[in-house]
Parts: structure tokens; sequence; C-alpha cells
């Protein structure tokens, strides 16, 4: 069974294979290194919500593309 970080990092991996962005102009979009867009795709490190919030935002997204809301 998958844990929530590698859904969310799977979800993540998608959406920007989809806006056909690489790991590195990711990384370049939110200030951070590539090997932590790899560790958030694969479910290696804990997404705060205020990091969500900055993901969406790049992607070009929905926050529903990740959680449901009820």
């Amino acid at each position: 069974m998958m844990t929530s970080k590698e859904i969310v990092g799977a979800m993540i991996k998608d959406k920007r294979l989809k806006k056909v962005i690489t790991q590195q102009q990711f990384a370049d979009l939110l200030n951070v290194d590539r090997q932590y867009i790899w560790k958030l795709e694969n479910g290696r490190v804990n997404l705060t919500m205020d990091y969500l919030d900055k993901i969406v935002v790049e992607l070009g997204c929905l926050h529903s593309d990740f959680l449901v809301l009820l």
C-alpha cells in the first residue's frame, strides 16, 4: 500500500509531466534544489500545506486535484 506522501508525490509528478516541465525547471520555479523535487515526487519528504499552496500555484492546478474537499 502506498503512503499519503507517495500518493501526493505521484500526483505532483503527474501534473508536472502533463505541463511538460522538467524537475529542474520545477525546482527553479519553487526556488529549491532538483533533488528536493525528486524526493517530493517519490514520497521521501513531508509536504506542508503551505508548500502545497506554492505547488498548486506553480502547476496551475486546483487544490482539489490533491485533496478531497468535504
